[in-house]
């Protein structure tokens, strides 16, 4: 993974993957469990307790992020010669943020953890009866790799709603795209670069994973301040 300019993405990297070492250990769990031990009550079971564990640490991760990067934009704000605080980062706020439709990832958090457990169980189930232990084992992979990407974008979201939100705070209009300025830029966020948009109307991210922040600014294009 290339290093990233913003200390709240370097911070948002560590924490995601002490999540993704608790994600695959909860994984192996399940995955060494031999058939025999299985029905569907007890998967059912055993996937709703394996995921209120794995949403329970990653809210205590986005806590800690969203703390930071309000942190970080105070900061920021104060950089450019004005005076400001962070914001409240709490469990309501995290919440609110999680409950929020996501533009980039087309689904709302937590419906969507719970069509993960849903789609895991019935796969399981149907390798348990099939006896197809590769299937079983298959299907706990995919589910894997699927929850750690949704556990990356939205602790990215919560570094970038947790910025703007104090940027609005503290009485910051306007804000400027960056990106990291190197070869793996998509074509759209080059053409953001630089520009400077109103705190109202910052479009949103192209796609997942994308490297691009956004940084206070006094005053717009046409110097309104």
């Amino acid at each position: 993974m290339a290093a990233r300019k913003t200390r709240q993405y370097e911070l948002t990297d560590i924490l995601i993957a002490l999540l993704l070492n608790q994600l695959r250990k909860e994984v192996n769990r399940l995955d060494v469990m031999g058939f025999d031990q299985l029905n569907a009550p007890r998967l059912t079971n055993l996937t709703t307790a394996m995921i209120e564990r794995l949403l329970k640490a990653n809210k205590k991760a986005f806590l800690k992020i969203a703390k930071d990067a309000s942190e970080e934009a105070a900061e920021d704000i104060t950089a450019i010669g004005m005076t400001a605080k962070p914001i409240k980062t709490d469990e309501k706020y995290v919440d609110g943020v999680l409950g929020e439709y996501n533009p980039v990832t087309g689904y709302l958090y937590y419906p969507e953890a719970d069509r993960k457990r849903a789609r895991l169980t019935e796969a399981l189930m149907a390798a348990v009866i099939a006896s197809i232990r590769a299937d079983y084992h298959k299907e706990l992979r995919k589910f894997a790799s699927l929850w750690h990407t949704q556990t990356l974008q939205y602790g990215e979201t919560m570094v970038d709603k947790a910025r703007v939100d104090t940027f609005k705070k503290n009485g910051i209009k306007y804000v400027r795209w960056v990106t990291e300025k190197d070869n793996r830029v998509c074509e759209e966020c080059k053409q953001r670069d630089g520009k400077t948009y109103s705190i109202d109307k910052i479009p949103t991210k192209p796609h997942y994973r994308c490297r691009c922040w956004v940084e206070p600014m006094l005053k717009g294009n046409n110097g309104e301040s």
